[in-house]
């Protein structure tokens, strides 16, 4: 078992992140049979990953030193900006902001190891999920495994829509206070 360490990342982590984003989202990719040049976390600067640790919770388990999972926590001002649909508007009506998972990403070594539990469990218990009340965040339809894992965390689909070449779905989660 190797040893983590969960911790927020900082700018210098940037480069790693960065790298380990590629990596885990050119699998997610190809697993969930998006073309190539279609997902923008794999034309990603590594100034906008030095952006977004700084002002999100970028969340990173670490083992020696190295970033080997990561998930960014963001709050949505406006949720509504989600709404392209009668049902998202159900959803999100409610609720004045939301947070957003994003770049959620495992060392394609680590797989299938619990680490993206750690992760999930690690996002979802920051003061921003619970006080905002929501949860969202985006995934491939086509990826089976992934819509089935946010679903065993108690996301459902809210909606999907196809604006990025590929039918992608808007999940969500209700986290009562």
């Amino acid at each position: 078992m190797i040893d983590l360490e969960l911790k927020k990342a900082v700018r210098s982590d940037a480069p790693q992140v960065s790298d380990l984003i590629h990596e885990a989202m050119e699998s997610y990719r190809k697993d969930s049979g998006i073309t190539k040049g279609m997902l923008e976390s794999l034309t990603e600067s590594l100034e906008s990953v030095e952006d977004r640790i700084e002002k999100n919770h970028c969340l990173c388990l670490f083992a020696d030193g190295s970033p080997v999972g990561t998930v960014t926590v963001s709050v949505i001002d406006n949720p509504m900006k989600y709404n392209f649909s009668k049902k998202t508007y159900k959803v999100l009506k409610d609720f004045e902001k939301a947070a957003y998972i994003s770049r959620f990403a495992v060392a394609d070594v680590l797989r299938k190891t619990g680490l993206v539990l750690r992760l999930m469990d690690a996002a979802l218990d920051l003061p921003e999920c619970r006080e905002c009340g929501i949860v969202l965040l985006h995934t491939a339809v086509a990826n089976k495994n992934m819509c089935e894992f946010y679903s065993n965390r108690g996301f459902f689909l809210v909606d999907s829509e196809t604006s990025r070449g590929y039918e992608r779905g808007l999940f969500a989660k209700i986290i009562r206070s």
